[in-house]
C-alpha cells in the first residue's frame, strides 16, 4: 500500500513516515517507490478568487472613469471594481495585469475598502507577484478584519511555501475575527493535522460543527484526522452519519473520495472503488479521487489503469511535484521511461528540495535505463539533498558500481570474443583460397585433325602500321586413288 500512502500524505499534506516504501523489484537495495513532496495538492481554499463590489454604498471616491450623469459615484466605483474582478476570475495575465491598473487607480481614492486591496493580491497573484499579493492580502484584512477570504489567502500562499506553521496562524487568525466561517475552519482543522497536532484538530471540527452542524467540508476533515491516527471505523461512522444527516451530503463528491480512501483502508477493496467511482461521477476533476484511485490502481501493479487518473490530475494542479513524481512511477511501470524521466525532472523543477525525484531517477537510470553513471550522479544528488539513511546509500551506490563491472566486463569479454572469431574467420578465409595458375601468353593451337593441313599462322603485324599481306590458300592436296579407276573413264 506504498503508492497509497504516499498519495494519501500528498493529500492531505502530512510527511511520509520513515520505512513506508514498497519492496524493491530491483537488484538495488534502494526503494524503487519513494514518498512524494509533503506539499498538500488539495488546499483548503483556492487562492486568488476575485471578490466583487457588492455594496455599492460603501464605496467611496472617483471612478476610472468618469460616471455618467445618471450613475452616482459610489456605484460607478463599484461597477468597475466588480468588472475588474471579472477580468481577474479568466486568470488571463494581460486582463491581469489590465485589472491591476484599475484597481491601482480606485485604492488611491478609496483606501479603506478591503475588496480593491484583496482583488489588487489576486492580479498580483496571477501575475506571479506573491510578495506583492502578501501584502494587498495583509492590507485587506487590516482594512476589514473579518475579510475570511483574505486570511485564507494568506494562509494557502504560506502553506505554498511549506510554512505551514504560518499558514495555521493566518487561519487561526481570521478565525477568531470570522468564526461563523466554515472555510477558516476547515483551514485550521487542516492546517494542525498537517502539524500532527490531532487532538487539537479534533477538538477544532468538534467546536465547528457546534456552530455549522450541517457542514460537510468538516466532517470530511474530521475524518481525515481519524484516518491518519488509524481511527477507521470512527473515520467512516463519521462520513456516514454526514451521508444520513445532511442534505446534499449524497452529492458531496469529497465526501465520496475521502469514504473510498476509509473502505480502503479497511480492506474493503470493492466498496472502495465505487466510491471513488462514485465521486468523480459527480465531479471528474474531484483532485482527492484522481488521486486515491489512481493509488489504487498503483498498488496494484495496474499502471495502465493508473496514468491516465494522473494525468488528468497534473493538468488540474500542474504545479504540484508530487502529482508528477507519482506519474513518473506510473509511466515506469509502463516501461515509458522517457516519459518518466520528463515527469521526475519536472517533479525536482517544482519542487527542487525534496530529495525523492533524485531517488526515482536514480533507480530509473540504474534498474531500467542502465545509465549507471547518470545513477551514480542522481545518487549524490539525492544524498545532497537530504536524503537518508546513509548507510543505505552507500550499500545502493556500491551495488551500482558494482552492476557496471559486472556490465563493463562482460561488454570486454565479448568484445574480445569477437574479435577472436573475426581472427579465426579470416585465417580460414585466407587458408582456403588457392592460387590462380598464370595464364599462357599464347592461345594453344589445336593439333589438325588427320588428313587434314595444319593452319598457316598469320604474320605479325608490321610495326610501322603497314597492313599484313593475306597468305595465299594453301593447295588442297588430291584424294587419294587405289589406281583401280580411269580417271579418263577407261
Amino acid at each position: 500500500m506504498t503508492s497509497r500512502l504516499a498519495l494519501l500524505a500528498l493529500l492531505v499534506g502530512c510527511v511520509p513516515k520513515a520505512g513506508t516504501t514498497t519492496a524493491a523489484v530491483s537488484a538495488t537495495p534502494t526503494p524503487v517507490e519513494a514518498a512524494p513532496a509533503p506539499a498538500p495538492v488539495d488546499a483548503p481554499v483556492t487562492p486568488a478568487s476575485p471578490v466583487g463590489a457588492t455594496d455599492p454604498a460603501a464605496l467611496t471616491g472617483a471612478a476610472v472613469e468618469p460616471p455618467s450623469a445618471a450613475e452616482s459615484r459610489p456605484r460607478a466605483v463599484a461597477r468597475q471594481v466588480n468588472e475588474a474582478a471579472a477580468m481577474l476570475t479568466t486568470g488571463d495575465q494581460s486582463r491581469a495585469q489590465r485589472a491591476l491598473e484599475v484597481l491601482q487607480a480606485q485604492v488611491t481614492e478609496n483606501p479603506d475598502v478591503a475588496a480593491i486591496h484583496y482583488n489588487i493580491g489576486v492580479a498580483h497573484q496571477i501575475l506571479g507577484q506573491e510578495a506583492e499579493a502578501r501584502r494587498a492580502w495583509t492590507r485587506a484584512t487590516e482594512v476589514d478584519p473579518t475579510f475570511a477570504k483574505a486570511w485564507l489567502n494568506l494562509g494557502v500562499i504560506s502553506m505554498s511555501a511549506g510554512r505551514t506553521d504560518l499558514a495555521l496562524a493566518s487561519f487561526q487568525a481570521g478565525s477568531r475575527y470570522a468564526p461563523d466561517s466554515v472555510d477558516l475552519r476547515v483551514a485550521t482543522i487542516s492546517g494542525l493535522r498537517q502539524l500532527r497536532r490531532f487532538d487539537e484538530a479534533i477538538a477544532e471540527a468538534k467546536a465547528a460543527l457546534g456552530i455549522n452542524s450541517k457542514a460537510i467540508p468538516v466532517y470530511n476533515e474530521l475524518a481525515l484526522v481519524y484516518l491518519d491516527t488509524k481511527q477507521f471505523d470512527l473515520a467512516r461512522f463519521t462520513l456516514q452519519k454526514a451521508q444520513n444527516d445532511i442534505d446534499g451530503a449524497k452529492g458531496n463528491a469529497r465526501l465520496y473520495a475521502v469514504l473510498g480512501e476509509v473502505y480502503y483502508r479497511l480492506d474493503y477493496s470493492g466498496d472502495a472503488v465505487q466510491s471513488f467511482q462514485k465521486a468523480l461521477e459527480l465531479d471528474p476533476y474531484q483532485l482527492p479521487a484522481l488521486l486515491y484511485l489512481a493509488g489504487y490502481h498503483m498498488d496494484n501493479r495496474s499502471w495502465t489503469d493508473a496514468t491516465p487518473l494522473l494525468e488528468r490530475a497534473a493538468k488540474i494542479v500542474p504545479k504540484d511535484g508530487g502529482v508528477q513524481l507519482n506519474l513518473g512511477i506510473s509511466y515506469r511501470g509502463e516501461g515509458r521511461f522517457e516519459d518518466a524521466k520528463k515527469a521526475y525532472l519536472e517533479a525536482l523543477r517544482l519542487s527542487p528540495s525534496n530529495p525523492e525525484p533524485h531517488r526515482n531517477l536514480g533507480v530509473l537510470y540504474g534498474d531500467y535505463m542502465k545509465a549507471y553513471d547518470a545513477a551514480l550522479q542522481s545518487i549524490e544528488d539525492y544524498r545532497r539533498a537530504g536524503g537518508k539513511p546513509a548507510d543505505e546509500i552507500d550499500a545502493w551506490v556500491a551495488s551500482i558500481k558494482k552492476e557496471q563491472k559486472k556490465v563493463e566486463d562482460k561488454r570486454r569479454r565479448d568484445d574480445e570474443r569477437l574479435k577472436r572469431e573475426q581472427d579465426e574467420r579470416k585465417k580460414e578465409d585466407e587458408a582456403a583460397i588457392v592460387p590462380a595458375a598464370p595464364a599462357p601468353d599464347q592461345t594453344p593451337v589445336t593439333p589438325p585433325a588427320p588428313g587434314q593441313p595444319a593452319p598457316v599462322p598469320a604474320p605479325s603485324p608490321d610495326p610501322g602500321g603497314a597492313p599484313a599481306p593475306t597468305p595465299a590458300p594453301a593447295p588442297q592436296p588430291e584424294p587419294a586413288g587405289d589406281g583401280s579407276q580411269d580417271p579418263w573413264g577407261g
